[in-house]
């Protein structure tokens, strides 16, 4: 890129670098030219350094009149080595009369191989199972004893808080620095507790750890970031090391279904069949019977218009049917009708063929439906009482519990999702800053708080009580498998190592082997005692829930005779109190 305006060259540079539409890992040829160089420029060379400044040497006057051809110095950025307040180039060779004065330099090496043990920032943020913190042994060295040491730069401002840092990514990133020869001072930022990852404020502002990388204060960022383009934003993200379930954690039971025992053994689908067929079998036995009688009485008829002339004697089969039958009133169909599918015996068989068939084939219907019924039903008295969780997207979305999550990324990635679930609970889900406060919110069955898995065992198994920890329950359907990776500061030439050696601890298994270890502690969840598969009085809830239901429906019923008597029985002209037994007509 040669341009001799170096305003311009600068102002080019910037806005690449903004806005990413130079690749600032690419090799880069430039005019050398001071402007390049100033105080405000030195983060642009911290992150473009495969690069040749082109100068010409002036030569001393004697030597140019002399006659010898121009001298052009060939110079680069002095990384990994730290740009203080004055910019120093390094000399990598001269150009002269067509040739180098230097024959075995090399232009552009790869100066992120070895970074001289040089000491890199890195912002670290406790959160599992990237990073834990503790406070750190009496004999760990203060800050002020490492800078005597020459661990620390004297410039830094970071005040070492009494903890260490230990955790995945913590092992992460002693391996990458131990094969690129840096040290790392480990910080957070001062607004941790309350900002943590970060935020965009309304004017533009950041805060956190966005803030420290999107501005070039750090080298490294330590936090369980999720590979989102959200992050990509403010800084750069190497490959992914591990994928974490992020998922809710949910009251463990919302409500008790003990009172729903007797209708639990049958489906919605099952009970429309059942009650469909008591009622169109009903219908379908007084049906027939009418049929029978209406047919028996035409052929009665007939029988006796035949006899008259001829003193014909009736046919033995024409006495089979009666006059009146139990199927003859709608009532008695229902009741009959009922009474069968509770496997209760008839008064007598009707003397229909057609009907005894039908009511034979009925009675197989009825034993099937009885027989599922009871073993369902002695199944749930016997096993123990259900725990009722919430376990997929659809439950949560349907759920009047409100949803809460740590800042805009999270719900914006609900929000902008394609199912209409995880648009609802984006709809409805809350910015939840302290975690241990939405855990006790949902431990009140009011809040269902959104996590990666691996934080919310741990914080099911710390719960404060005894009682918070069994009602809290993990959702099995994960939201969204969530690649994790480390930070890098925005536009950093330090990318493809780091990926390099992640890619190599990855396949080497030192990830999985790390995350074991930092996940041992809190590994085994907090279960339910065992319960014994006993018949209790909860569990007979269904039946006081039954017995209630019929005394109620009696009282109504009893109301309602007595009301019958007394508006409509007493006030017919045709009522006498002694004559109780016989019926009356209204207009008699």
């Amino acid at each position: 890129m040669l341009m001799a305006n170096g305003i311009q060259m600068e102002r080019l540079l910037r806005f690449g670098d903004k806005t990413r539409i130079i690749d600032t890992r690419a090799r880069f040829i430039l005019l050398h030219n001071y402007r390049l160089f100033v105080p405000q420029m030195h983060y642009i060379w911290k992150r473009i350094v495969n690069v040749l400044f082109i100068r010409r040497v002036k030569p001393k006057k004697m030597l140019t009149s002399l006659g010898r051809p121009p001298v052009y110095e060939l110079s680069t950025v002095p990384f990994p080595i730290p740009i203080k307040n004055v910019f120093f180039s390094k000399i990598i060779n001269f150009w002269q009369a067509g040739k180098f004065r230097l024959i075995n330099s090399t232009f552009f090496n790869d100066k992120t191989n070895n970074l001289g043990d040089q000491n890199m920032r890195v912002v670290v943020l406790e959160h599992t199972p990237a990073i834990f913190k503790a406070i750190a042994p009496n004999d760990a060295p203060t800050n002020a004893r490492m800078r005597e040491l020459n661990l620390l730069d004297s410039n830094s401002t970071t005040d070492r808080s009494p903890f260490f840092y230990y955790g995945l990514e913590m092992e992460l990133l002693k391996a990458i620095a131990e094969a690129m020869h840096f040290q790392m001072n480990l910080y957070e930022t001062a607004d941790a507790d309350n900002e943590r990852w970060g935020t965009v404020q309304g004017n533009e502002t950041l805060t956190g750890i966005l803030k420290e990388m999107h501005e070039g204060l750090a080298d490294f960022a330590l936090a369980d970031l999720h590979h989102t383009e959200y992050h990509l934003r403010f800084m750069d993200l190497s490959i992914p090391y591990n994928t974490e379930c992020l998922t809710f954690l949910t009251p463990e039971a919302l409500s008790d279904n003990s009172w729903k025992t007797l209708i639990l053994p049958f489906n919605g689908e099952m009970w429309a069949g059942v009650l469909i067929s008591l009622f169109l079998v009903g219908f379908i036995f007084y049906g027939f019977s009418n049929t029978l009688t209406a047919w028996y009485d035409a052929d009665k008829k007939l029988q006796n218009l035949r006899m008259i002339p001829f003193k014909r004697k009736p046919e033995p089969w024409h006495d089979t049917l009666p006059k009146s039958d139990i199927f003859d009133h709608i009532s008695g169909c229902i009741i009959y009708t009922f009474s069968m599918l509770l496997l209760v015996s008839l008064p007598r068989l009707p003397n229909g063929w057609t009907l005894r068939v039908l009511i034979g084939w009925y009675w197989v219907y009825c034993v099937l439906v009885v027989v599922a019924y009871r073993a369902s039903f002695t199944a749930i008295l016997a096993n123990p009482i259900p725990r009722l969780t919430i376990d997929t997207l659809q439950d949560l979305a349907d759920s009047s519990i409100r949803c809460g999550a740590w800042g805009e990324q999270n719900r914006l990635f609900f929000e902008r999702a394609q199912d209409p679930h995880s648009q609802t609970i984006g709809a409805k889900l809350e910015h939840s800053p302290d975690s241990h406060q939405a855990v006790e919110q949902v431990g009140e069955g009011l809040f269902a708080y959104y996590e990666n898995i691996y934080l919310l065992r741990q914080l099911r198994s710390t719960g404060k009580s005894e009682k918070t920890r069994q009602t809290l329950h993990i959702m099995q359907q994960c939201a969204v498998h969530m690649p994790i990776s480390i930070g890098l500061e925005k536009n950093s030439p330090l990318k493809y190592q780091v990926d390099r050696y992640v890619r190599a601890l990855v396949e080497g298994g030192l990830t999985g082997k790390w995350l074991s270890d930092a996940i041992q502690r809190f590994q085994s969840n907090v279960e339910l005692p065992p319960q014994e598969a006993i018949i209790d009085l909860k569990k007979m809830y269904a039946g006081i829930v039954a017995l209630c239901l019929g005394y109620t429906v009696a009282l109504c019923t009893f109301c309602a005779e007595k009301f019958y008597w007394r508006y409509y029985v007493e006030t017919n002209p045709g009522f006498d109190k002694y004559l109780l037994g016989f019926s009356f007509n209204k207009h008699s």
